[in-house]
């Protein structure tokens, strides 16, 4: 039995290991000028390898998913843990540019764990409380984020070279892969389910390839895929162009922008926590109510964007801000727990890929339209346009989804409520 306090403990560690990811892929933003420095490269070396590690993830995401689904995700993940530690110091002992470019993409193997993480939490946490813990996981990131920024200037601020922050994150990451192996309980996959709760004592329930194509034949999954698309672009474009925008529109100082900066990320951590409860409790109500918050989040979005980057005063500037960073993460948590609310629990590693893959195959989009809008007419336009229509297209994909989503809730129910009778009757031996 599965004590709530153990739960928790785990759900710390995971999120510890999506932070410390997330701090590895900031921080090479952070170092940029130093690694331009040292190795004499350019803007467009420097982009090539930005992109190529995108890209490595981005395929790697299905084949990581379909692992995930079936083999022992407590093991994959330690492994992912340890190869993104091993591999960031590989970074930091590179010498010549080649060897940096070599090791980084060797990083970019370990990236597609969400999969991993999210189901193994959904099988720790029951469908009415999944919200909540994925809303934990969710705040990783951004916490993640802040120490990206925070560890490289702390580092080369001290006089210190900047290899020394990838020893950090290497060594914190090899740590939390040690944790994940030795403290973390695999279990059986639709463990948390009601219907099948203390009648699995073995992961009975693996993918098989051929069990792929149920994925693609859930309406509510094809377009929770498409929403993901359009979702990651504002989030891309702003986080890209938001520092720029405010030190050469705005004129903000930079102490100044990195206060802003805190703030906001402080909010986001705070949104995703909230929206996770929130999750939970729309979805004891009525089976879309997951997708009910996302759609109203990602419309009032679209208005908070305006109001933020229109506002005169710096005053306006921040406390609109403020409200935007606190709203725009609220659909993350949903999203991710509706993929498990219809996806079986064998199949859900699958999904969640194919749902990273499509986000970031529109994380590609924005920074480039943000760059040439910003340059024909200024960044401020840029942001706000793009931001706007892309979480109003979203919008609409999720208002759409409050029609389909209890449909497809239903058929799980029943598919798990059918396993918990065949597995009832196994016990009988009958």
């Amino acid at each position: 039995m599965l004590t709530r306090r153990y739960k928790w403990k785990v759900l710390i560690i995971l999120s510890a290991f999506l932070g410390i990811q997330a701090t590895d892929a900031y921080i090479l933003s952070a170092v940029s000028p130093q690694l331009i420095a040292e190795y004499h490269i350019s803007y467009v070396t420097l982009g090539l390898l930005f992109s190529s590690t995108l890209v490595i993830a981005t395929v790697l995401y299905p084949v990581w998913g379909y692992w995930y689904d079936k083999y022992s995700r407590k093991s994959l993940t330690a492994i992912l843990a340890l190869l993104l530690g091993s591999t960031t110091w590989l970074n930091a002992l590179s010498r010549v540019f080649y060897q940096f470019f070599i090791t980084r993409l060797l990083t970019a193997i370990g990236y597609p764990t969400p999969s991993g993480v999210y189901t193994l939490t959904s099988d720790y946490f029951e469908p009415k409380s999944r919200g909540k813990a994925i809303g934990f996981i969710n705040a990783a990131t951004p916490i993640g984020y802040l120490l990206g920024i925070l560890i490289p200037l702390t580092i080369i601020g001290a006089g210190l070279n900047w290899r020394y922050s990838f020893f950090i994150t290497g060594g914190i990451s090899l740590i939390i892969g040690a944790m994940i192996y030795f403290f973390v309980k695999e279990i059986p996959r639709g463990n948390s389910e009601p219907e099948l709760e203390g009648k699995l004592t073995s992961d009975i329930y693996k993918v098989k390839l051929s069990d792929l194509k149920k994925i693609i034949k859930k309406r509510s999954l094809l377009l929770l895929f498409l929403q993901a698309v359009f979702g990651t672009i504002p989030w891309n474009t702003i986080s890209f162009w938001i520092i720029t925008y405010m030190s050469i529109e705005r004129k903000l100082p930079y102490f100044l922008i990195m206060i802003v900066m805190l703030v906001w990320i402080v909010m986001m951590v705070a949104g995703n926590v909230v929206s996770g409860y929130l999750s939970d409790f729309l979805f004891k109500k009525i089976p879309s109510g997951r997708v009910v918050l996302a759609t109203i989040v990602v419309f009032l979005a679209a208005v908070l964007i305006y109001f933020t980057m229109y506002s005169p005063t710096f005053s306006g500037f921040l406390v609109f801000g403020v409200l935007t960073a606190f709203e725009i993460p609220m659909a993350g948590p949903s999203v991710n727990a509706a993929v498990m609310d219809i996806t079986e629990p064998e199949l859900r590693g699958s999904a969640l890929a194919y749902l990273n893959f499509f986000s970031a195959a529109g994380s590609t989009v924005g920074p480039f339209l943000g760059g040439v809008l910003g340059a024909a007419i200024s960044l401020k336009y840029a942001i706000t346009l793009i931001s706007s229509v892309t979480w109003v297209a979203q919008g609409i994909l999720f208002a759409i989804l409050i029609f389909t989503m209890p449909g497809d809730v239903k058929k799980l129910r029943e598919i798990l409520k059918y396993r918990g009778a065949e597995l009832n009757k196994l016990a009988k031996g009958e």
